[in-house]
């Protein structure tokens, strides 16, 4: 099985994390935030610079039934929609 997180763990690592941002980078995010089961996620992923929070969802394996599709999430950033 590949290691996956959910959207709202990830999304509570990217909060914050400044881009572009490279992998190694993400992980030691997700460390800080000691979410191990994030951060195996984001090793996971390949190792480039990543532009924005929505590459970086759309890289990382989300646990089964956590895909913004499958949830009728059309915003693939983070954090609450832009009014």
């Amino acid at each position: 099985m590949a290691a996956s997180t959910t959207r709202a763990r990830l999304d509570a690592v990217l909060n914050g994390q400044s881009f572009p941002a490279d992998r190694d980078a993400l992980v030691a995010a997700a460390e800080r935030a000691g979410d191990e089961q994030t951060a195996r996620a984001i090793r996971a992923v390949p190792p480039v610079e990543y532009g924005s929070p929505s590459e970086v969802v759309s890289s990382v394996s989300l646990a089964e039934n956590d895909h913004p599709a499958e949830r009728g999430d059309t915003d693939s950033g983070t954090g609450p929609p832009a009014n």
